[in-house]
């Protein structure tokens, strides 16, 4: 039963200058081409290696798109546009088995109420230390 993470996305104020910062920074190359979710209201270029997407940038569009309310959000000294990851997607086969090997290893999966923003669905791993003892892990989550 495989769970992997299929794509990331990467919040921007500025997609042009992102492109532009990562082909000189990181190397990487434009594969296919600059799009529009209507949806979420964003643009997007997928970015990659090797004709393989790594992430896709995005960049809202309007004040409403739920990606410039995150960004908003985040927004602080440091980070002055509120720019960073966003997005994850994951992928698995079997969703009952994945969460059913996930509560048996003594981690966690549960789903927060978010509003008015959406859910927040978070798993839960124990660490494993090099002795073998369990902790609680790092909570992931997808909003």
């Amino acid at each position: 039963n495989a769970l992997s993470i299929r794509h990331h996305s990467v919040a921007v104020h500025d997609l042009d200058q992102a492109v532009e910062d990562y082909r000189s920074r990181f190397g990487m190359e434009v594969i296919g081409e600059r799009g529009h979710n209507a949806i979420g209201k964003f643009d997007f270029v997928p970015m990659g290696f090797a004709g393989q997407v790594l992430c896709r940038l995005i960049q809202p569009m309007t004040e409403e798109s739920p990606v410039h309310r995150l960004m908003k959000e985040r927004e602080n000294t440091f980070n002055p546009h509120g720019e960073g990851l966003y997005i994850v997607l994951y992928e698995c086969d079997d969703v009952e088995a994945f969460a059913a090997k996930v509560e048996a290893n003594g981690g966690r999966i549960w789903v927060e109420a978010g509003e008015p923003r959406g859910s927040r669905f978070c798993i839960e791993l124990p660490a494993v230390r090099a002795d073998g003892d369990a902790g609680r892990g790092e909570t992931a989550s997808v909003s």
